[in-house]
């Protein structure tokens, strides 16, 4: 694996990292302040910054850092979970969201000195209150002359190989250390394991040297000759002296990634772990020699370690230690655990769209064999049903590797809110329902721009101020709803506010104002909230940073078509607003009526289709010279002649010879498609005209039927708009 695809990965962890955190600080925030949500929330920071360090992202880094000492004294409880520490440390997790976003696409980091600051003197104000209950601390002693020491400089520095060994190897032997030194020590050697799998040691003993420890002994018995010499095992073990106040846990969580790669030993009776040479290295392991600086263990330590800060430790009791014959990276002999259920592996995303692709044309295939059996008058109803319900499970089930939880858009919203609580005033209640809702990766990746903008609408334009709220009885606080569910092969999206709801008069006014309608246009209420889509309106009183420019919900409008959905609105005036989106799960298959319009056969996406119905002549009315309307239950929409649409040749002109389709669309409301015959319903396969050809108004894309001849698919919003006024919407006398 190259460098690029692991620094994608921990790019990867970082996203679900910063998720996790995202969801414990919310806990915390609700109420819920254990120690497993507090310890979810350090662990996924970090994680961050162990990855950051390996790749050299030291804005990253130091930034993480500085987060993860709050968090740190806030697991030890000694800096109080307070609601004004739980807003710092939001703002800190959104910055240190930034800080990635930075280092992955190559950009500044983010400003964070002055939050820097916040998160120390939060520490030191918890330090503060903490040290006028604690007894002065002694003097710290001078740090004893050991075999071989490291400052911070050399940790910091690049270090030459052959100077390093010749002063290892002229190293006086290191002198017991005396009882009365302040600290406890921490035993460890990096195996080879550790530096194959990113856990680069130097690394390792800087982060201890972050923490104050000072190397006082060095193991340097299994450095065998230069000519024999593996740069990719470990040959050298280190003893550190830990400074007091440090809490082991802190020590211990530095060699989280590295595991059994990096054993470390801690305690009284504790030395450094034995060296451990691969069986896969060529050369052959070195000849045993007595130690020099330190006795050789025989075994990892394994007995209970005893608290570093005790100030007189009890003497462990005495075990049998057994002799083990296996080698300490077994785990003491214990044979591998068994796969965790619920594991999940990475796939490259190219792999995971040849597979769809290829299950694409599996549906095509099974098509066309339906095609050719029908032909030839094979009777086999019992067989092709089967291979039709195979596929059609084939084709799900590969759908479903490609689903992603809708949570993962909806996780980005608590720090929209944030924001828009800092510019507007406005405080918000955020209620999810729903979130575990899937859809395919396609759609999620580009619902976040239109969910967003939805957002800050709801924000800026529906919820009141608190002031409006409390003098018409509303809570001070608004309440943002965001759903999910599936519905008739598709998802259905709500945006929900308790706010003002839409001042239909107010956006008639603008529309008239701006050009969009005339003055004596008479709209229904449902069309004069679809005015808020048109280009180049607001109704917002002044341009903020917030909205007031005239952009953004007519890009919303926009990217949902392109979606393939639609959306539509709810208002109730004090009531509040809600927004609904109607998305196909996925982009690739879909489900369509196969319809024949003169010398063409076309695809009509299902998910359009209301009725389809052979009207009475009756039932059609003629409106001006060339215009005609259906009758349905009451309420007169219009026909669209298809064939005039896609320049069809020899189509069926009179509607009562026909087959009428009534397709509901965004901008035109109902509309009645007017098609000789319906052949058939059935999955497509959507290609993109795009792609192949070029973009066509009125067609969404293309594919291939059974008997091999390619159907345009009609993209039904675009068609009726072209063809239809908005005046056709007549009520039925």
């Amino acid at each position: 694996m190259s460098p690029e695809e692991i620094q994608g990965i921990f790019f990867l962890e970082c996203e679900e990292s910063l998720a996790s955190a995202e969801q414990g600080l919310a806990a915390c925030k609700a109420g819920t302040q254990d120690s497993d949500t507090v310890n979810a929330i350090f662990r996924a920071v970090h994680s961050i910054k162990g990855g950051a360090g390996a790749f050299g992202f030291e804005a990253l880094q130091g930034f993480t850092h500085t987060f993860e000492t709050l968090l740190s004294d806030v697991r030890e409880n000694l800096v109080p979970l307070t609601p004004a520490l739980i807003d710092l440390l939001l703002r800190s997790l959104d910055v240190l969201s930034d800080h990635v976003t930075a280092a992955r696409d190559g950009g500044s980091p983010p400003e964070d000195a002055s939050l820097i600051r916040e998160m120390e003197g939060a520490m030191a104000n918890a330090q503060g209150a903490n040290a006028q209950q604690a007894a002065p601390a002694e003097p710290e002693p001078a740090a004893p002359t050991h075999a071989v020491t490291f400052d911070e400089d050399d940790l910091t520095s690049d270090l030459d190989l052959d100077d390093l060994l010749n002063d290892l190897a002229g190293a006086p032997p290191a002198p017991e250390p005396t009882q009365e030194a302040a600290g406890w020590k921490v035993h460890l050697r990096p195996h080879a394991g550790a530096m194959r799998n990113g856990g680069e040691p130097l690394l390792l003993l800087r982060e201890l040297a972050a923490l104050g420890a000072v190397a006082c002994e060095c193991d340097t018995t299994s450095i065998p000759a230069l000519d024999d010499f593996d740069p990719h095992q470990g040959y050298l073990g280190w003893t550190y002296l830990v400074p007091q106040d440090v809490s082991e846990a802190s020590v211990r969580d530095i060699f989280d990634f590295v595991g059994d790669d990096c054993p470390i030993a801690i305690g009284p009776d504790a030395t450094i772990p034995p060296t451990q040479i691969e069986p896969s290295s060529t050369r052959p392991a070195p000849a045993a020699s007595a130690p020099k600086a330190v006795a050789p263990a025989p075994a990892p330590v394994a007995a209970p370690v005893q608290t570093p800060a005790a100030a007189n430790p009890a003497p462990a009791p005495a075990t049998p230690a057994p002799a083990p014959e296996a080698p300490a990276a077994t785990g003491g002999g214990a044979p591998p655990a068994a796969p965790a259920p619920g594991q999940s592996i990475r796939i490259d995303l190219v792999k995971l769209d040849k597979l769809i692709d290829t299950v694409g044309e599996l549906v095509i295939a099974q098509a066309m064999l339906a095609q050719r059996l029908q032909n030839e008058n094979v009777q086999s109803v019992e067989e092709l049903t089967l291979l039709e319900s195979l596929t059609r499970d084939i084709q799900e089930s590969a759908m479903s590797i490609r689903a992603q939880p809708i949570g993962s858009v909806f996780s980005r919203v608590p720090r929209i809110l944030r924001e828009l609580s800092s510019s507007t005033g406005k405080h918000v209640n955020l209620q999810v329902f729903g979130e575990t809702t899937e859809l395919d990766k396609t759609v999620i990746e580009r619902l976040g721009e239109p969910l967003t903008h939805l957002i800050r609408n709801a924000v800026d334009h529906g919820i009141e101020s608190p002031e409006d709220r409390l003098a018409k009885g509303k809570s001070p606080e608004g309440t943002l709803t965001l759903s999910a569910e599936h519905r008739s092969g598709r998802i259905l999206i709500k945006i929900a506010d308790d706010g003002a709801g839409i001042n239909r008069a107010r956006v008639f006014a603008k529309a008239v104002e701006k050009g969009i309608v005339a003055p004596d246009a008479v709209m229904s209420k449902e069309e004069i909230e679809q005015l808020i889509f048109a280009a180049g309106f607001s109704t917002a009183a002044s341009i903020t940073n917030v909205s007031g420019r005239g952009v953004g919900m007519d890009v919303v409008r926009q990217n949902v078509k392109d979606l393939g959905g639609r959306i539509s609105i709810e208002s109730e005036e004090d009531k509040g607003t809600t927004f609904i989106l109607t998305l196909p799960l996925t982009l690739a298959i879909s489900d369509g009526m196969i319809v024949k319009v003169g010398d063409q056969t076309l695809v009509v996406p299902l998910t359009h289709v209301v009725e389809s119905l052979r009207p009475e002549p009756k039932d059609v009315q003629g409106l001006g010279a060339s215009r005609q309307m259906l009758n349905v239950r009451g309420r007169f929409i219009p026909v669209v002649s298809v064939a005039e649409a896609v320049g069809a040749y020899d189509a069926v002109d009179n509607p009562s010879q026909g087959v009428l389709i009534v397709v509901d669309t965004e901008s035109a409301g109902q509309a009645a498609l007017l098609v000789d015959n319906i052949w058939d319903q059935r999955q497509f396969v959507i290609k993109s005209l795009d792609t192949h050809y070029r973009n066509v108004d009125g067609v969404a894309g293309a594919t291939i039927l059974g008997d091999g001849r390619v159907a345009l698919i009609l993209n039904v919003d675009t068609l009726v708009q072209g063809a239809v006024s908005s005046g056709y919407g007549l009520e039925a006398a």
